[in-house]
C-alpha cells in the first residue's frame, strides 16, 4: 500500500516532468493517435528505451490526462489496492500508466475503469500480454509495438539526408532515440544489461543469469546465423538443450532478440529446423564481436527489422536447400517475395552465392537483391536490384515493383 500523499505528490512530479520534455513525433504516432478517441484500452509494448515513455508524453500533452510511472522507485509499495486512490485523485482523466506489468492485478483495474476513462499503458516486456491479460480484456485492446528509430526516423532526428555515410552513420549508433540524439555510445552496452538484469533474470526468477547473458551476447554477436539449441549447449556451457530453449524464450519476451524459422509447409518439419536470429536494434550487434562481417550482419538485422514492422512475425522465414534466401515473405504459409541481401558484391563468387538460393525458388515469387554498395554485375531478369537505401526509404517498394 502506498500513502494518498505520497501518491499525488509523485503525480504532480511526473505531470512537471512532461511539461518539459523535449517529444519528437515518431511514425507510429500517427495511427497511436487513432485509437485515443476509441474506449478501448491503448496498448504500447516493446524493448525498453525504445520510446514508449516519450510517446506518452507525446499523447498527454496533445490529449490532455495524467501520467504515471510504475518504475519510480518510490512506488514500490504500490499494490492493486492503490488503484483506487489513484483513480480518485485523477477523476475521469485519461490515465497513462508506463510500465504497468510491475503491478500485480492491473489489467482488473483497467477492465473495471475503461469504458468510462481512456487508459493508455505500456510495458517492455511481452509478459504485458500474458494470458491473465487475455483473458481480463480480450477484445478491449488496441496494441502497437514500439520500435527502436528505423532509418527514415534516424534521418529526422539527426537532421542528415538519404547518403551511404549516414546508413553507415546508422549502423553505428542503430536506434534508441537517447543514443542517437548523444551520440554517447557507452549507452548501449548499458541498455543490453537493462534488459538482461531487469527485465529477464528478475522476472523470470533465472538462476544462472551470467549463462542466460553470456547466451544473450553470443546470440546479438552471431545475427543471422543458423542455430540448433543443441549447438547452444556447446558454446555457452549451459548443459540441457530445455535451458536454452527457455532462456531464448525469455530473451524474445523482453524484446530483446526474435528468432526467424526456416521456411516448410509442415510445422513439425519448422520446428526441426535450425532458426536464426535477429536483435532489437542493429547496435547490439557489436557487444562481444570484433567480428569483420558485421556490418554486414547489422545491414541484414536492419532489413529484418523493416519486414518485421511491414509484415509482422508470422509471415517471415529463411529458405535453405542448395542456395539460401536471407528473407522469404509468406502470408499463410504462401511463398509471395524472397530478398537476399548483401553489404556490397564486389566478385562474380559472391554474386553466384546471392543470387543461387532465389533461382532455386518457384518463378511466381517476386525475387530481389537488396544492396548497400552498387552492383556492378548484371542479373538475371527474374531478380530486381534495389539499393537498400531506396528500400528503406521508399514504402512499400517491392509491392510496387
Amino acid at each position: 500500500m502506498i500513502a494518498i500523499q505520497l501518491l499525488k505528490r509523485i503525480i504532480e512530479e511526473q505531470q512537471e516532468e512532461i511539461k518539459t520534455a523535449k517529444v519528437r513525433e515518431r511514425k507510429i504516432i500517427r495511427e497511436v493517435e487513432k485509437s485515443m478517441e476509441l474506449e478501448e484500452v491503448t496498448v504500447l509494448t516493446g524493448v525498453r528505451r525504445a520510446g514508449k515513455t516519450y510517446i506518452m508524453y507525446y499523447l498527454a500533452k496533445k490529449f490532455g490526462g495524467v501520467y504515471v510511472n510504475f518504475e519510480d522507485e518510490r512506488l514500490v509499495g504500490f499494490d492493486i489496492g492503490d488503484f483506487d486512490k489513484l483513480y480518485n485523485l485523477v477523476g475521469k482523466k485519461t490515465l497513462f500508466l508506463d510500465e504497468v506489468q510491475n503491478i500485480k492485478g492491473w489489467e482488473k483495474f483497467v477492465r473495471r475503469i475503461h469504458k468510462k476513462t481512456k487508459v493508455v499503458v505500456s510495458g517492455s516486456n511481452s509478459s504485458l500480454l500474458n494470458s491473465e491479460f487475455t483473458t481480463a480484456l480480450t477484445g478491449r485492446t488496441i496494441t502497437f509495438e514500439v520500435f527502436p528509430l528505423d532509418y527514415e526516423e534516424f534521418l529526422s532526428f539527426k537532421g542528415l539526408a538519404p547518403s551511404i555515410n549516414s546508413f553507415e552513420k546508422y549502423i553505428d549508433l542503430g536506434g534508441f532515440p537517447r543514443v542517437v540524439q548523444t551520440e554517447e555510445k557507452e549507452f548501449i552496452r548499458e541498455y543490453f544489461n537493462m534488459i538482461i538484469y531487469k527485465d529477464v533474470i528478475p522476472r523470470f526468477n533465472i538462476k544462472y543469469g551470467e549463462a542466460l547473458k553470456e547466451l544473450a551476447v553470443y546470440l546479438v554477436s552471431n545475427i543471422g546465423k543458423p542455430f540448433s539449441y543443441r549447438s547452444l549447449t556447446r558454446v555457452v556451457g549451459i548443459r540441457h538443450e530445455m535451458t536454452i530453449k527457455e532462456y531464448i524464450k525469455h530473451l524474445e519476451s523482453s524484446y530483446l532478440i526474435s528468432t526467424l524459422q526456416k521456411y516448410h509447409p509442415s510445422f513439425r518439419k519448422r520446428e526441426l529446423f535450425p532458426k536464426k536470429v535477429y536483435s532489437i536494434d542493429p547496435s547490439f550487434s557489436k557487444i562481444g564481436s570484433v567480428d569483420l562481417s558485421i556490418r554486414s550482419r547489422a545491414l541484414e538485422n536492419i532489413i529484418y527489422l523493416h519486414l518485421l514492422r511491414s509484415f509482422g512475425r508470422n509471415n517471415l522465414y529463411y529458405f535453405a536447400n542448395k542456395g539460401e534466401v536471407d528473407f522469404l515473405i509468406a502470408p499463410n504459409l504462401n511463398p509471395k517475395i524472397a530478398i537476399n541481401v548483401s553489404y556490397s558484391i564486389d566478385n562474380k563468387k559472391t554474386l553466384a552465392r546471392e543470387v543461387r538460393g532465389l533461382m532455386e525458388l518457384k518463378p511466381s515469387i517476386k525475387k530481389y537483391l537488396l544492396t548497400l554498395y552498387p552492383l556492378d554485375f548484371d542479373l538475371p531478369r527474374e531478380i530486381t536490384p534495389i539499393p537498400v537505401i531506396d528500400f528503406l526509404i521508399n514504402a512499400h517498394l517491392i509491392e510496387q515493383k
